[in-house]
């Protein structure tokens, strides 16, 4: 997983990389009085945003993540709807327009060096990492932290931890919590991590706070792997957490439940209007493809676990649950044809652009289910009804950082993503959200 902060030096490398580009290609293709940079300003700008922007959505920076070619694909793919775009953009600027040899060569130097340096990096991951050496203040049960460091950050060495000493650790145990200071020093420990039940009095913290002055990292682990995973540790949180931490404030911020209806309300009718004519030849695809009705409808949990009717395009012969709800399968037997299709390409869920526009869902927000499991995972999940606090979502953070859920584990998992969610909720992430969606329909995962 690669951090928030990496991620941004990453992307700041691809900015020098393309400006690198621009520079050798305006000393090629324009001529000797002209600047690239001060004379086509328009043309270079729009480049370097729409080219920034695709590497983004096509989520371009899982270098080690994935396999290198896959890495490879995303990059030249949002290296050609960059230079496309960009040439749109600026076609109405006739001194800011690049011609075509400049647009060929700058498409050829800009992708190779993106890929250059992704190649470098890929093969010589390990000499840019420098792993975490953590001392965990508090036992840590059951290996539930060593599990979420392995998940999050899997090359992050857990040292031990400072406390009483507890036959249901799985570390050992490096001295009582009053000396956490000398035992990160002794074992040369890069980062304190606080465990729930960490057992700070006063003079504790006070030590700590002084290893945190003098530049030791002393976090929350709760707090850290929620900025690192960008998700909630069900098996850490407990309800002072989350009374207590900063967020969960949509039911109390008027203005922004007024705004996000605003935009849900502007962005389906958009939708609707531009997806009318794919809407229009599935229908008749799936009218033709197989019988039974072309919409199929089906209650949902929404908001304060009010059932509502949801509305899709049928993807799945019409017998498909005649034994009862159960859960998508990966290469679903089920699926018709051109259902499997539409379910890679999310075109099965444009019909809930109604359910949007009638206040039932909203564009963005944990995936609505149905009440048979709801009411099975409540009982089986900590915290699940805290989903239904807010409006279920066409997308969501969830849909787009983890594949489509099959099992309870994956359900305990994609919560995880809706709490993180529903926590931090903004405009802005709403935005990353749509972006991230855009990139997820062009390189489909796990859609069932």
């Amino acid at each position: 997983m690669i951090s928030v902060y990496r991620k941004a030096l990453l992307q700041c490398l691809d900015l020098l990389c393309l400006l690198l580009a621009l520079i050798i290609t305006g000393m090629a293709t324009i001529a000797p009085e002209l600047d690239v940079l001060a004379d086509y300003t328009g043309a270079s700008l729009f480049t370097i945003f729409f080219y920034m922007l695709f590497l983004y959505i096509l989520d371009a920076y899982n270098i080690g993540m994935e396999e290198f070619k896959d890495t490879v694909a995303r990059t030249l793919i949002a290296c050609c709807f960059g230079i496309a775009a960009s040439a749109v953009a600026s076609y109405a600027f006739d001194h800011w327009r690049f011609d075509r040899l400049t647009l060929l060569l700058l498409f050829c130097l800009s992708s190779s060096f993106f890929i250059g340096w992704r190649w470098f990096y890929y093969i010589n991951a390990d000499k840019f990492t420098h792993p975490l050496r953590v001392l965990l203040v508090g036992p840590d049960k059951d290996g539930k932290v060593r599990k979420l460091l392995a998940e999050g950050l899997p090359k992050a060495t857990i040292l031990g931890y400072a406390g009483v000493p507890d036959e249901d650790s799985a570390d050992p145990c490096l001295g009582p919590a009053s000396d956490a200071l000398e035992a990160a020093e002794t074992n040369q420990a890069t980062m304190i991590a606080l465990m729930p039940d960490a057992p700070i009095d006063e003079k504790i913290a006070r030590s700590l706070l002084k290893a945190k002055l003098g530049g030791k990292m002393v976090v929350d682990i709760r707090s850290f792997y929620e900025n690192v995973a960008q998700r909630l540790p069900l098996s850490q949180i407990n309800d002072e957490w989350l009374l207590q931490t900063e967020g969960f404030s949509l039911n109390t911020r008027g203005s922004l439940r007024r705004l996000k209806r605003a935009s849900d309300v502007l962005i389906s009718l958009g939708l609707l209007i531009l997806t009318s004519p794919l809407m229009l030849a599935s229908a008749i695809i799936v009218r033709l493809g197989s019988p039974g009705p072309v919409i199929y409808k089906q209650k949902r949990v929404g908001l304060r676990e009010k059932e509502f009717t949801v509305y899709k395009f049928r993807s799945m012969r019409q017998d498909a649950e005649k034994n009862g709800a159960v859960w998508a399968a990966e290469n679903d037997a089920r699926a018709t044809g051109y259902g499997k299709l539409m379910r890679k390409l999310r075109i099965d869920e444009l019909p809930q652009l109604w359910n949007v526009l009638k206040g039932d869902m909203s564009f963005i927000g944990p995936r609505p289910e149905r009440m048979t499991f709801v009411k099975e995972l409540k009982e089986k999940i900590p915290y699940y009804g805290l989903r239904h606090s807010v409006k279920p979502g066409l997308t969501g953070w969830a849909q787009v950082m983890y594949p489509y859920g099959a099992s309870e584990e994956d359900a305990r998992l994609k919560l995880e993503y809706d709490l993180y969610y529903i926590k931090n909720m903004s405009l802005l992430l709403d935005f990353n959200i749509i972006f991230k969606t855009l990139g997820v329909i062009l390189f489909p995962r796990g859609a069932r």
